[in-house]
């Protein structure tokens, strides 16, 4: 099950005001929250009830304050620690449990917003394209390598460079039947949106896996692969991690995606390549 309270404060960089205060008010005082009816609650804040009403459907969706109410008495056995990404006092063991916690609710937030249309959208562009040029920059790197050995491994001619300027030089020289897939999970990074503006001008599908958040990335983008978008305020470096594993958790639904369609062509490739490394190499 997803957190409110961990949704609520990783999203405070985008509220409103008001907004600002409802949240506020029931990170403070959640035990009054669970009691209280919407008129209380606004005298308290103060706000207005529909204010109220209209920020537990952002978080709760049509089950609104009703459902806010029931999860946050549901969290309220949760320990207040692990909402808080690293203490100086943090043991090992209380070190597991906020990883586990937040990359759960980051695979949570991102099984949510990406949509059923956009990888199948994604996999048809992969099937009719006979090469992919793949580019993210630091943590990103990581997940577009990871793609890159997944697809080639089943045939896929896939081209990473940790250079932009030798993937300019490919995308303007060999464009034909070519798709692109930029990973960035801010999706501001400026070399990747470089990539993303040549690929407009020359007609280029272009594929992103960037947060679910408005963003230059995604406005340039054929298709965009929605991943958790409440990384950004996570100040430490468990941003990095909780935005990679939801990169490659992305990755992995468009590689199974388009594995399962030609299952037993796929299967064979993956097969072969096995034995030929295992003969040759060994077993590693």
């Amino acid at each position: 099950m997803e957190s409110l309270i961990l949704n609520i404060k990783q999203s405070q960089n985008s509220f409103t005001k008001t907004e600002q205060n409802i949240a506020d008010y029931i990170l403070n005082y959640p035990h009054y929250v669970i009691k209280d009816s919407v008129q209380e609650l606004a005298t308290k804040i103060p706000t207005s009830p529909a204010s109220i009403v209209r920020f537990s459907q952002k978080f709760c969706g049509d089950g609104g304050f009703s459902q806010l109410k029931l999860q946050l008495s549901a969290e309220s056995g949760i320990e207040s620690n692990l909402y808080k990404e690293l203490a100086p006092d943090d043991t090992i063991d209380s070190l597991k449990r906020k990883l586990s916690f937040r990359i759960n609710q980051s695979l949570n937030n991102t099984g949510k917003s990406l949509s059923e249309d956009s990888i199948k959208k994604s996999v048809s562009i992969f099937e009719r394209t006979d090469k992919i040029v793949v580019f993210g920059i630091g943590a990103s790197m990581i997940a577009a390598e990871d793609l890159q050995q997944k697809f080639m491994r089943i045939g896929k001619t896939v081209i990473l460079s940790e250079n932009p300027h030798l993937l300019t030089t490919l995308l303007l020289s060999k464009s034909e039947n070519t798709a692109v897939i930029l990973i960035s999970n801010s999706g501001e990074t400026q070399e990747v949106l470089k990539i993303a503006k040549l690929t407009n001008e020359i007609n280029i599908p272009l594929i992103s896996i960037t947060q679910d958040r408005p963003s230059s990335l995604s406005k340039l983008s054929t298709i965009v692969l929605a991943t958790d978008g409440n990384t950004e305020n996570i100040h430490l470096r468990s941003a990095a991690t909780t935005s990679l594993i939801s990169q490659l958790y992305t990755i992995d639904l468009l590689y199974y995606n388009y594995f399962s369609i030609n299952y037993q062509e796929n299967a064979k490739a993956i097969k072969t390549s096995q034995e030929y490394i295992h003969e040759k190499f060994g077993k590693g």
